[in-house]
C-alpha cells in the first residue's frame, strides 16, 4: 500500500526563468486523501487525483500563464472532493534594492541563505567579438598606479578626433567594467575610469593607458528570505505521508516530485517554524464570480503587493448561493469545495484556469521564486465522512459557511 501510495501520488511542478531578473517559480501539485473510516476500502490510494494542464510563462508583468486544475475520480464510489493551497515565496530580503561593497563576490559550496547575492551582468556582450569593445583591463591603473584587482574586466572603444581648422583633439570613449566571480558569470560592479595617457590622433585604445578612480561590486544585499502560507490544515490522518509539519500537504519535506528537486523543511527555509493554517479571509482572495482573479498570499504578506494572482474558473458560487456541481470558497477553514459527489470516471470543472501576473510586479520579484503546492482531499460521499472525526469533522455552528456546506453536501450523500 505505501509503495503505491507513493506511486500513485499526484504532484506536478514546472519551472520558468524570470525574463530580467533571473528568478523562477513553480507549482507543484499533491494529491492527498483519507477514506471514511467505516467504508475504507471504498476508495483506493491515488484513486482520486489532480488533473492539471500548465504553460509555463516568466514573471513578466501584464502577462498570464495557463493553470487549469480540475479533479479525476478513477475510483468504483463517488466521493467529495476539497481544494486547497501551500505557498512558498523565496525572495531578496531587501526586495530587489542594489547595495554595493569593496569586495567582489566568491562563490560558496553551501552558501547560505542570507549571503549576499550577485548583481548579474550581461559581460559577454562585451566581451564577444563583433561588439566593438576591446578588453583594456592590464591599461587601467588605479591612483597609486597598481593593476586591477584580479577578477575585474575592462571592455572599452573608443577614438580621437582632429579638427582639421583648429588642430584641437577630441576624445570619445566608452567602457564597461564587471567582475568574474566564475568562469563566464560576471557581477555588475559601479565604476568611474577615465582616460590617463596615450590618446593622441590615430593611437589605437589599446595603447590608452586608462585611471580607474571608483570600483564598486552591487549585490543584493542579505541574500533571501522564504515566506510560506499554509490555506488549511489537512485534516485527514495519514494524508501527509511526505511532511513533516502538522496539517501540511508538503510544507516540512523534502524529495522530489517528477523530476523537480524541492526542500521545504524548516532549516532550508530559514524559519524558526512553519505557520499554522491561516485561511484566507480577504476580499482580494476570495473569488464570488466566475472567471475572478483573486490574490494570493505570500507575495502581500513578504512583499506588500498582490503582483501573483490566480485566475479561477467558470463554475463559481459563493456559501449563499449554493448550486450543484460548483465549486464553493469556505473562509472558515480555508478550503474550495466541490458541492456534488464526484462519481466514478467524473472529472470536476476547472477550478484554476490561469496564474496572472499584474502590473504591481516589480523590482520586488526580482529573482523571486514561487511555488504553490495545489493539495486535494477526497472522502467517500456519505453523510458520516463529513462530520466524523476521522472524516472532514465539519461540525460548524449554525448559521457558518461551514453548516452551509456540510448541509449542502448532506443533501447528496449516500446514507
Amino acid at each position: 500500500m505505501k509503495k503505491n501510495k507513493k506511486k500513485k501520488l499526484v504532484a506536478a511542478a514546472c519551472l520558468a526563468m524570470l525574463a530580467a531578473a533571473a528568478g523562477t517559480f513553480a507549482w507543484i501539485n499533491s494529491q492527498d486523501q483519507r477514506i471514511n473510516r467505516v467504508k475504507s476500502a471504498a476508495i483506493k490510494d491515488g484513486s482520486v487525483s489532480v488533473e492539471e494542464t500548465w504553460n509555463p510563462k516568466p514573471i513578466v508583468p501584464g502577462t498570464e500563464a495557463t493553470k487549469e486544475v480540475a479533479i479525476t475520480n478513477s475510483g468504483n464510489t463517488p466521493v467529495f472532493v476539497r481544494v486547497s493551497y501551500e505557498e512558498v515565496l523565496k525572495h531578496l530580503t531587501e526586495k530587489g534594492a542594489v547595495s554595493t561593497r569593496t569586495t567582489g563576490w566568491k562563490s560558496s559550496a553551501t552558501p547560505a541563505l542570507t549571503d549576499d547575492i550577485p548583481v548579474e551582468y550581461d559581460g559577454e556582450k562585451y566581451i564577444d567579438a563583433g561588439s566593438g569593445y576591446v578588453d583594456i583591463s592590464s591599461k587601467v591603473k588605479d591612483s597609486a598606479n597598481a593593476d586591477l584587482p584580479s577578477g575585474v574586466k575592462v571592455y572599452g572603444k573608443g577614438s580621437v578626433t582632429k579638427d582639421p581648422v583648429t588642430g584641437d583633439e577630441n576624445t570619445t570613449f566608452s567602457y564597461s567594467a564587471f567582475f568574474e566571480y566564475a568562469p563566464d558569470k560576471y557581477q555588475a560592479m559601479e565604476t568611474e575610469v577615465g582616460v590617463k595617457t596615450g590618446n593622441t590622433d590615430g593611437a589605437a585604445i589599446e595603447s590608452w593607458s586608462f585611471e580607474i578612480s571608483k570600483a564598486d561590486y552591487l549585490v543584493y544585499k542579505g541574500g533571501y528570505s522564504n515566506v510560506v502560507a499554509n490555506w488549511a490544515a489537512s485534516s485527514l490522518e495519514g494524508a501527509s505521508s511526505e511532511a513533516t509539519a502538522a496539517n501540511a500537504s508538503l510544507l516540512g519535506s523534502a524529495g522530489k516530485k517528477y523530476a523537480v528537486d524541492y526542500d521545504y523543511t524548516v532549516a532550508t527555509l530559514g524559519l524558526s517554524a512553519l505557520p499554522t493554517a491561516t485561511p484566507a479571509t480577504e476580499a482580494d482572495q476570495i473569488p464570488i464570480a466566475d472567471a475572478d482573479k483573486k490574490a494570493i498570499q505570500t507575495d502581500k504578506d513578504a512583499l506588500g503587493v498582490s503582483g501573483i494572482n490566480v485566475e479561477y474558473g467558470t463554475d463559481m458560487v459563493t456559501t449563499a448561493t449554493m448550486a450543484n456541481d460548483k465549486w464553493a470558497y469556505n473562509k472558515e477553514d480555508g478550503y474550495f469545495y466541490f458541492t456534488s459527489p464526484v462519481v466514478s470516471g467524473a472529472t470536476t470543472p476547472h477550478l484554476l484556469k490561469k496564474l496572472v501576473f499584474t502590473n504591481n510586479v516589480g523590482i520586488e520579484f526580482t529573482n523571486a521564486t514561487y511555488d504553490l503546492i495545489v493539495k486535494m482531499e477526497a472522502i467517500q460521499a456519505t453523510k458520516a465522512a463529513l462530520t466524523d472525526t476521522t472524516g472532514w469533522n465539519l461540525n460548524g455552528a449554525e448559521g457558518s459557511e461551514t453548516k452551509k456546506i456540510t448541509t449542502y453536501l448532506d443533501g447528496q450523500a449516500a446514507s
